[in-house]
């Protein structure tokens, strides 16, 4: 019982990180920021693909629970995702000391 809902839980967290993700990659502006930052980062939508690969690897994977070649195949997945989201920190930080000076 308790792993069940733990997996519901999850499953749900992963289900809104997916729609973010997906708010991320289709309309490419960042909803935590204001309306007035008009231009949008490629980075952004980086960000959009790489929740995607991440959450919806993870969904997946809570679902149907793959053995072999498919659980790596899922994990390949999750970490290029996670690679995605280090090529996002690097870029903002680049983009963040640019705008510094």
């Amino acid at each position: 019982m308790t792993t069940s809902l733990i997996q519901l839980i999850t499953l749900a967290l992963a289900a809104i990180a997916l729609v973010l993700g997906a708010w991320l990659l289709i309309v490419g502006k960042r909803p935590w920021r204001g309306a007035d930052d008009q231009r949008v980062a490629p980075r952004v939508r980086l960000l959009g693909l790489s929740y995607m690969l991440v959450f919806g690897s993870a969904m997946i994977q809570i679902i149907l629970e793959p053995r072999g070649i498919e659980a790596e195949a899922l994990g390949g997945l999750m970490v290029l995702g996670g690679l995605i989201v280090i090529v996002v920190v690097l870029l903002e930080a680049r983009a963040s000391r640019r705008s510094a000076y």
